[in-house]
């Protein structure tokens, strides 16, 4: 990690520990939006730290990390690492940047996309669209025929109507439904860029905030472990704990392994192959560390009252967005067919 990246770290969780609490997180699953928040999470530059135009864009992704980390580890209830991917994509297109909450669609083939003058047209639906109530626009990634295109569209446009859904942490994962929407805000996605840049660039992220969460529920599993008392004794003291606790650990720490490899090594835009190795070993840590903590918890930690829940329902959620460890195998499987046996070790060794 940089300087700039420690520095990041210090002053995004001292934002965080002091901002983000259980009445915040209970507003929010209420349906408050937390304004203030954003407010300040947007005034402290955050959401421009992936922007090409920063001082320090090579090292944008390791500077990133911290953020998408703290997001995690505090259950920040704000699209704030939407936000960042959407700043990150309109600096690489050179498109104008833009203010207020954003979040991402990657066209599929539910959503037709096709040029009408000097504007995108999209008709169609995305389904399960993070935030997009909140958003104030979407930037949407996709094809016009063989050329890749991106554009960013205002959730009040003609014709995009927002029908509201969330995930099991109760975060908005919205219907978001195109006719005849018009947007004159896009541009042609040049050569070198990466294909599906949005559900590349949040699978990197989804994968660094299942890290933080992940760590706060070791955190909290430590702690529980050490102040529950059983048989006049903290449970921490008896080696199944113990050992539960250890498989915990090593599992986090593989996770962030993975993930912090994966952002030390982008410059501009990340690879396909680090980022499916991040999203799979964070992936297999969320489930394990879900478990493990509810285990060691015991009933007390399946209620309501206790806090456990916040991190664990969104690392259930988190490991099946974008791309859950199946797709991400398959993406490392074609890459290793695509290159040839021969090449196999040369170029795992290279990383």
């Amino acid at each position: 990690m940089t300087s700039v990246s420690d520095m990041i770290s210090e002053s995004v969780n001292r934002m965080l520990s002091q901002r983000v609490d259980r009445a915040v997180l209970d507003q929010f699953e209420s349906g408050v939006w937390p304004g203030e928040l954003w407010q300040l999470a947007e005034e402290s530059g955050f959401s421009q730290v992936l922007s090409t135009e920063s001082a320090d864009a090579e090292d944008g992704w390791q500077n990133a990390y911290p953020v998408f980390h703290a997001s995690g580890f505090y259950r920040l209830p704000l699209p704030l690492a939407e936000t960042i991917i959407a700043h990150a994509l309109l600096s690489l297109a050179k498109l104008n940047p833009q203010e207020g909450p954003m979040t991402l669609i990657q066209q599929d083939s539910h959503l037709e996309l096709h040029v009408e003058g000097n504007d995108l047209v999209l008709n169609g639906t995305a389904a399960s669209i993070p935030w997009a109530r909140f958003a104030k626009r979407i930037v949407i990634a996709g094809q016009v025929g063989t050329q890749p295109i991106l554009g960013v569209v205002e959730t009040t446009a003609a014709g995009l109507n927002i029908s509201p859904s969330e995930n099991i942490a109760r975060e908005p994962r919205d219907l978001v439904s195109f006719q005849n929407t018009h947007c004159n805000q896009y541009t042609s996605w040049g050569k070198g860029l990466p294909d599906a840049p949005v559900a590349l660039f949040a699978a990197l992220a989804r994968a660094a905030m299942m890290v933080g969460a992940a760590q706060s529920v070791l955190q909290q599993s430590v702690e529980y472990a050490n102040d529950r008392v059983q048989f006049g004794k903290p449970i921490g003291k008896y080696q199944a704990i113990q050992q539960a606790l250890a498989i915990l650990a090593g599992e986090v720490a593989c996770a962030q392994t993975a993930t912090l490899a994966a952002c030390q090594s982008a410059k501009i835009a990340p690879s396909i192959f680090d980022v499916a190795v991040a999203k799979i070993r964070s992936g297999q840590a969320a489930g394990l560390a879900a478990n493990i903590a509810h285990q060691v918890h015991g009933a007390f930690g399946f209620t309501h009252e206790h806090t456990l829940h916040y991190a664990t329902r969104r690392l259930w959620s988190w490991r099946a967005e974008y791309g859950a460890e199946s797709y991400w195998a398959a993406q490392l499987g074609r890459n290793v067919i695509e290159r040839g046996g021969d090449e196999f070790w040369s170029g795992l060794i290279a990383r």
